[in-house]
């Protein structure tokens, strides 16, 4: 019988400290890095902005406060607190008033009691001081100065610009960073930001004296490049400093271990990185420095495996660690990225605080309903070489034991799988997914090195391709994809087409007219219809683009991301930001939702309206519009006569292949400022708020209802099983949707026990791949489980599960969340 190694008492230790994820309390806010920020950003108020965003940075490298923690393996927590909230004012600050300018006894009802997330007095003043210098400087302020009125009146219409500003939920716009790529870690941990540093100051000594031509850009990034690189090496001597003064205080086996941590953080960042433990040390520290950048959206690690898989390797055959040691390392990684949690702009005050608090809730998980902690950081594993040889590493085993043992959540893996995987990473693989909610996620080497390659990636960086976020396939350490687009504005609702080609062009849901077309009862076949849905969504997309295109001019040029761009292949060369096109590769992604209702809506309109003829187009389009009320039989037709996708016909997944195509061609065909555009298919919890916010649709979805997730089939409307699902799903455009797209489903426990079971998954997965699938995530457990879980939550606070491109503890989800999972068909192989 399969088993994972057992964990060791220390890092059982440190995971008990992480339970805070079920529950939620006992965690701080950092104001730490606000104070920094403001405080600089006041002082040097004429500063060019790349120089700025650089010296504030080299401030908190200078002057954060060092910590460190009982039994820390690694070092390097975003504040004072070994755990807490980092919230970035410069991202959006709205929330601040109804926080700080409320009553005294509702802020501490609401921020000082032993339930919620702390912030103390004097914090309290650093957030209110922060805010009156930053509401009219964030990035969201930022766009909304760059928009033009026609913006404002195209806001509404389908594109992906929200409602606009008369929304009483209209909380400003382009409220994140961009984030969503794959920074150069393998240069953080095997170059050093020594060799950088001496690299920009060589540029600067040949431009001294000559800055001609557009020279002056160039000049202020790699002066700002030198001030990161000082600020890296400086933050990492600062903790060695720390271990010493700890070392100080500690009994003789705790001493020699931080005295050996210090030697090797006077070494590191600097320098490429000697050992395992350095290789994943470095990598903490980056993360934390992109972090406190306020990239941290999405931005992901990547390929770690390969990183520091020789590191390990050298070390295990010199003899100078063993496999419990590495085992141990692995496990400790894991947990200390885990406390690097991000504060996402949430618009709670203190009443609804208080409310939560009331009824036993935890204010954390009502933060990140929907959003990881660490806000998307992915790790992705295995793959293959340019010359198809696999690439596991010991670090590859290790990693997979850490999830599988842990019953961990957050960050997220994506294991890359091909031809030559070995059995038993594919066995690890599988058997962490089964216990750990998804973790991780199965990638398709084949369907995604070809879409990398179609848009312009040599074979031997497409080979080398990393996975953002959710499920976004991109460029590792080469690559701005900006698979977020604007930061929140990320994910569109391709369901408003279909609203939006049945009602004339105009939005019901805002009364906003896109483009104009005929009414449903109007159209005379469904050729025309095509048509409508069609030219609909170009002019939607084009407003879309044109918004994004807006949000890129003025992100680069208030919020250029220097950090990444230290270290990023192309920036040193061309002397450019990653926002204005500085990586080797270029792009910009964005993800459509709803590509089953689509699918099942034009099949209800073509077979009951034009190919039955047994429903008028008005008679359809009057049950829309009472949302099904006086129709229901009509509705049980559709639902029980009409084919829907998921279930292997070929009829209804054309029409869903058809339209997401259909977006993956307009986003292809799109410029943005530094490329091109890329469509994909993932949703967050999305899909159940963009349901909330749609009228009826032909596919027998009522008012409010949540749509299908991702390429999901809509819940419950899988009939025949997890083979005909699979080969719905593979008819869909993979490859060219080089965003990425999102498969889940889930299965029932007694259907893959066992290592028959594993067998079986493994099967099945790599049969959708050889039908040219690109992702599979799967959950096991069964619907009985989860209702008891929703009904008895503190008997099930560790049940994991994959809700999108994230997993998370099942009982920490609002209730619609966990009603819309629960819908989903449970299958049995």
């Amino acid at each position: 019988m399969f088993e994972f190694f057992p964990v060791s008492d220390r890092i059982k230790r440190i995971r008990e400290k992480r339970d805070v994820f079920t529950s939620g309390r006992n965690m701080t806010i950092n104001s730490e890095r606000t104070k920094i920020y403001t405080d600089y950003y006041e002082a040097h108020e004429n500063e060019y902005p790349i120089l700025k965003r650089a010296g504030a940075f080299y401030t908190w490298c200078a002057t954060k406060q060092i910590n460190i923690f009982d039994d820390d393996i690694f070092v390097g927590t975003p504040g004072p607190d070994e755990r807490s909230l980092s919230p970035y004012v410069e991202w959006s600050c709205q929330w601040i008033p109804g926080i700080v300018d409320d009553t005294d006894d509702n802020f501490k009802k609401a921020w000082q009691t032993s339930d919620s997330i702390y912030m103390s007095d004097e914090q309290r003043i650093i957030f209110r001081e922060a805010n009156e210098f930053w509401k009219d400087r964030t990035i969201s302020r930022m766009v909304e100065g760059a928009l033009s009125d026609d913006f404002w009146d195209a806001a509404g219409n389908g594109c992906i610009l929200g409602t606009g500003k008369n929304d009483p939920f209209f909380f400003g716009v382009s409220g994140m960073p961009q984030g969503h790529f794959i920074a150069n870690f393998n240069k953080v941990i095997n170059v050093g930001f020594g060799e950088v540093r001496k690299e920009a100051l060589e540029k600067l000594e040949a431009q001294k004296g000559k800055i001609f031509g557009n020279a002056a850009k160039s000049h202020a990034f790699y002066n700002a490049v030198v001030r990161i690189c000082d600020g890296a090496i400086l933050l990492s001597k600062r903790y060695a400093e720390g271990c010493r003064q700890k070392a100080s205080i500690e009994t003789l086996e705790r001493k020699s271990e931080l005295l050996s941590m210090a030697d090797s953080l006077d070494w590191i960042m600097e320098n490429p990185a000697r050992t395992y433990w350095e290789g994943l040390q470095a990598t903490i520290f980056y993360q934390l420095m992109l972090s406190t950048d306020a990239q941290q959206h999405g931005q992901s690690i990547g390929r770690i495996d390969k990183y520091t898989g020789h590191l390990l390797q050298n070390q295990l055959d010199q003899g100078t660690i063993t496999q419990e040691q590495a085992q141990e390392y692995s496990d400790a990684f894991i947990l200390r990225l885990s406390d690097i949690i991000v504060l996402p702009g949430f618009f709670m005050d203190n009443k609804r605080i208080i409310d939560l608090i009331a009824q036993g809730q935890s204010l954390y998980s009502s933060i990140y309903n929907g959003l990881t902690p660490t806000a998307g950081i992915n790790l992705t594993l295995g793959g293959h070489k340019a010359d198809g040889s696999d690439e596991t590493t010991p670090v590859t085993y290790s990693l997979l034991q850490t999830y599988g043992r842990m019953n961990f959540p957050d960050p997220t893996v994506a294991l890359r799988v091909h031809k030559n995987t070995p059995d038993d990473v594919w066995r690890l693989g599988i058997e962490s997914s089964k216990l750990c909610g998804g973790i991780p996620q199965i990638q398709n080497d084949d369907v995604i090195i070809k879409s990398l390659m179609d848009i312009g990636f040599s074979h031997e960086d497409a080979c080398d391709y990393s996975i953002v976020g959710c499920v976004e396939p991109g460029g590792t350490g080469n690559e701005w994809p900006a698979c977020g687009m604007t930061g929140r504005e990320s994910i569109w609702n391709m369901v408003d087409v279909v609203q939006l080609t049945i009602n004339g062009g105009i939005n019901p849901r805002t009364g906003k007219m896109a483009l104009p077309c005929k009414k449903l009862y109007e159209y005379e076949s469904f050729d025309q219809v095509k048509e409508a849905f069609k030219a609909e969504m170009q002019y939607v997309l084009d407003w879309t683009v044109s918004y994004a295109n807006t949000f890129e001019m003025v992100y680069s040029q208030y919020f250029p991301s220097i950090v990444a761009s230290s270290m990023m292949e192309g920036c040193m060369e061309k002397g450019k930001d990653v926002t204005e096109g500085g990586a080797k590769y270029n792009r910009t992604g964005l993800t459509a939702c709803g590509t089953a209702n689509v699918g099942d809506s034009l099949m209800t309109i073509k077979k009951l309206c034009f190919d039955d003829k047994t429903v008028p187009l008005k008679e359809l389009y009057d049950a829309l519009m009472n949302n099904w009320e006086g129709y229901e039989q009509l509705r049980q037709t559709v639902i029980n006569e009409v084919p829907h996708y998921g279930n292997d016909n070929d009829e209804v997944d054309e029409l869903a292949s058809w339209a997401l195509g259909l977006f993956a061609d307009i986003m292809a065909n799109a410029d943005g400022p530094r490329g091109k555009y890329s469509g994909g298919t993932f949703t967050m919890t999305a899909h159940i708020y963009m349901g909330e916010m749609l009228g009826a649709t032909p596919d027998g979805r009522k008012n409010g209802e949540p749509i299908a997730d991702a390429i999901s089939p809509r819940q419950g409307f899988d009939k025949n099983g997890p083979t005909s699902y699979l080969r719905s799903a593979a008819k869909l455009p993979h490859q060219a949707l080089s965003n990425g797209d999102q498969l889940n489903i889930r299965f029932t426990p007694s259907s893959v026990e066992g290592e028959d079971g594993a067998e079986k998954l493994k099967q099945l997965i790599k049969a959708y791949f050889s039908l040219g699938g690109m992702q599979v995530q799967f959950n096991v457990v069964s619907t009985a489980a989860l209702q008891e879980a929703q009904k008895n939550p503190d008997e099930h606070k560790n049940l994991i599960v994959r809700i999108a491109g994230f997993s998370t503890y099942f009982v920490t989800l609002s209730k619609n969340t966990q009603d819309d999972f629960i819908q989903r068909t449970e299958q049995a192989i």
